[in-house]
């Protein structure tokens, strides 16, 4: 009787270790006998025409850990093999293009670029998008009243972490900073709806122009890759906070290449609040700072291709938020924003030309109610006016890239840009309305070229963008004023004098990979940034105090030097330092001009933004991450910087800031991190020490030294994940410059339900 060989089958499911969330597209391969799948959108795999013996299972998928397993094969049936992977935590081979604008791995780039992976963003005890930045060394977040802020401003290498207009903020491209203030509402990223977070430290300019002086950030949404896929989350936090999460996706057929797909989301947030005002200067117009938060959106996409892709994006954000003072109207001093925002966006490649283009608008009025009561001359007087704003930004963006032979691959672009507000303060105890208005174009071209060299061990990257910004159309006027607006009176110009930028902005970085394990990288870049709207046409209180326009600033010049490097020690250790100088030329930074007034019962300073002729900045960053096993992880960064005025033109004022450090600058700032995985509950414990503040021009009033413990416990039964966040969980508070105490230990409980 002739000899059968029996073939079998081995089967099987694999899921994310984390989260138990099946795994489409995954390898799967027995190299003895050369056979291979991948998973179906259910996790599943199957190989068939398996012959009995002893063999070697490898899965891999990227982003996870490869795992093999060893398989013995003796009789005739079907054998159940799952695999449950984790994360990678050494992620240097992940793809990113906010670099570059081209697709390329981290480690190929001649700069310092750091990812937050998906899992990361899962697993780090975050409430808000931007507390993913905080183990992101050289970046400094500030959100003191953490989620009752109405705004969070993250500064990076070195300059001022008082506001947010030197750091380029994108949403799948899309720039998020405000042409009125520069500023970002953070609020409005459902932060469930991030993939990945690429971070770009240094001048992007030459690339991105205005707002691009400190770094680039870009917010990396998902793409759905199910036929169907949702997740519902339900939370309970410190002082009554209650929210949840949504949102459902789906994609038609089984290509992921080819065919429509869809996602619809939303959240919505309410807390009660805590009174941030310090207890010994409390009265009873003291209240808490509560908040009232919602948003809806969708995107609609369409694959033609595993090249052409077209993407329609739509949201909608409302809020409201008390600022803790209430004296007569029910809802006491808020703040509210209704943000419309839309973009679409088209990726394709026409041989060898890849094509982004994308067109974007976001609209988003602004409303403020402000109350104050003071004693003057033993009389009582009251005051109340709102402010509503209208502010407007759209544009376009387009740019192209071609590979030319082997080494030279070239992209060049162009970005129109407008944003404009119109805004007024409407005087409820009195007749008078003061408004200010304004706009902002801006028109680039840019080109870059990448040069590769001995087989990819040199690369080289030179770019160039030329910017020019037109001011125009601005006004500053009050109309039936009274002696509410008596101080404002001198300020008014109807007919603001247009202004016009222009700027070259060059780059040029350069590295050589020793070996898959090392490389070194030098550049030099130049950043730029004109004016915001706000401190060219607008005078009017602000938080902490009072601030006076300034229509005739200068745009802002900053040259950075850089060297850096990574090391990979047995793919478990990464070491990566960097070392960077930069000089500032006409430096836009608030100053005072030696003026006060009484806002609240209380002597709060004139401020005016002014050009500083010149600000010099070195620091240095060291980023260490350590994976002891496969379900422990530790890291630790350490950011150094010494941010100081070096040329103060004085003849305008009264005093000297030369040798001044800025504000909102730790000079030294560490964080660092140990995660654990495994079967009983999974935890990530993060630790922030961050130095002493300046928290005014002067360096009179400071922010103490201080340090914080997060803390993240959450496990997956099936389909449900229950987690905790403890942030701050040794309750530090500081007082910061608008005598805002800071928000204390914050706990919540989440439970969430994947689909």
């Amino acid at each position: 009787m002739p000899f059968l060989s029996i073939s079998q089958e081995i089967t099987g499911k694999i899921t994310d270790a984390s989260t138990g969330k099946a795994l489409s597209g995954t390898n799967v391969v027995i190299s003895e006998i050369n056979n291979g799948t991948i998973t179906n959108t259910s996790g599943i795999y199957k190989l068939a025409n398996i012959k009995k013996g002893t063999y070697n299972i490898t899965v891999s998928f990227i982003g996870y850990k490869t795992v093999n397993k060893t398989i013995n094969i003796t009789e005739d049936k079907t054998y159940t093999l799952n695999f449950s992977i984790n994360s990678s935590t050494i992620e240097t081979k992940e793809v990113v293009i906010t670099a570059t604008k081209t697709q390329q791995n981290i480690k190929d780039i001649p700069q310092r670029v750091d990812l937050i992976s998906l899992n990361k963003i899962k697993s780090n005890p975050v409430e808000s998008p931007d507390d993913l930045l905080k183990t992101i060394s050289g970046t400094y977040v500030s959100r003191t009243m953490g989620i009752f802020s109405r705004n969070a401003n993250v500064s990076m290498r070195g300059l001022s972490g008082s506001e947010q207009s030197r750091v380029l903020i994108l949403m799948d491209g899309v720039p998020i900073n405000k042409s009125d203030g520069g500023s970002v509402n953070w609020n409005i990223m459902n932060l469930s709806q991030i993939s990945k977070v690429e971070v770009t430290k240094g001048p992007g300019s030459s690339l991105y122009g205005g707002n691009a002086m400190g770094g680039v950030i870009n917010f990396i949404s998902k793409k759905p890759n199910e036929k169907i896929d949702g997740q519902i989350s339900t939370e309970y936090g410190t002082y009554n906070t209650i929210g949840t999460k949504l949102y459902v996706s789906g994609r038609q057929g089984d290509d992921k290449n080819h065919g429509l797909y869809w996602n619809v989301n939303g959240f919505y947030k309410q807390s009660d609040g805590y009174n941030a005002t310090p207890e010994d200067i409390r009265d009873s117009n003291d209240v808490a700072s509560y908040l009232q938060e919602y948003a809806v959106g969708t995107k609609l996409g369409y694959d033609f291709n595993k090249f052409n892709n077209i993407e329609l994006q739509l949201n909608y954000f409302d809020d409201q938020r008390g600022t803790g003072v209430k004296i007569y109207d029910e809802d006491g001093c808020n703040f509210q924003h209704d943000t419309y925002s839309g973009s679409l966006n088209y990726k394709g490649e026409l041989g060898k030309t890849k094509i982004n283009a994308i067109v974007y608008y976001r609209n988003e009025p602004f409303y403020r109610l402000n109350e104050s009561i003071k004693v003057k001359n033993g009389s009582v007087m009251y005051k109340c006016y709102d402010v509503s704003s209208e502010r407007i930004d759209m544009g376009t963006m387009f740019n192209a890239s071609h590979k030319f032979g082997k080494h030279n691959l070239i992209t060049a672009g162009f970005d129109i840009k407008n944003g404009s507000v119109d805004g007024n303060d409407n005087y409820q105890t009195s007749p008078d309305v003061v408004t200010n208005k304004g706009k902002m174009n801006t028109f680039a071209l840019y080109a870059q070229d990448e040069l590769s060299l001995l087989n990819n061990k040199i690369k080289i990257i030179a770019g160039l963008r030329y910017d020019l910004a037109k001011f125009y159309d601005g006004t500053y006027y009050i109309t039936n004023g009274t002696n509410a607006t008596s101080l404002l009176t001198s300020l008014v110009n109807e007919n603001l004098e247009e202004h016009t930028w222009s700027a070259i902005s060059p780059k040029f970085s350069a590295q050589y990979i020793f070996n898959k394990n090392a490389r070194t990288y030098i550049s030099y870049s130049k950043g730029f940034r004109p004016s915001i709207l706000d401190d060219l046409c607008r005078s009017g209180f602000i938080a902490g105090g009072f601030k006076q326009a300034n229509p005739d600033l200068e745009a802002e010049t900053l040259d950075n030097f850089e060297i850096g490097g990574d090391l990979e020690i047995k793919n478990k250790l990464k070491i990566s330092p960097s070392v960077y100088y930069s000089i500032g030329h006409d430096f836009m930074y608030y100053v005072s001009t030696g003026d006060s007034l009484m806002m609240g019962g209380k002597l709060k300073p004139v401020r005016i933004k002014q050009n500083i002729s010149k600000i010099n900045i070195y620091g240095a960053e060291l980023d260490v991450s350590y994976q002891i096993n496969s379900n422990l992880n530790f890291f630790v960064n350490y950011t150094f910087a010494n941010s100081q005025i070096k040329d103060f033109d004085s003849s305008t004022n009264d005093f000297d800031l030369t040798d001044k450090y800025l504000t909102y600058v730790p000079k030294n700032h560490v964080a660092s991190g140990l995660s654990w995985m495994n079967k009983i509950i999974n935890a990530n414990v993060i630790y922030h020490y961050y130095d002493d503040q300046w928290m005014d021009d002067n360096n009179i009033d400071k922010i103490d030294a201080y340090s914080s413990i997060d803390l993240k416990f959450w496990k997956t039964i099936k389909s449900f994940t229950v987690s905790m966040n403890i942030q701050n969980l040794t309750d530090h508070r500081f007082i910061e410059s608008h005598s805002h105490e800071s928000l204390g230990r914050f706990i919540t409980g989440q439970v969430s339900y994947q689909f």
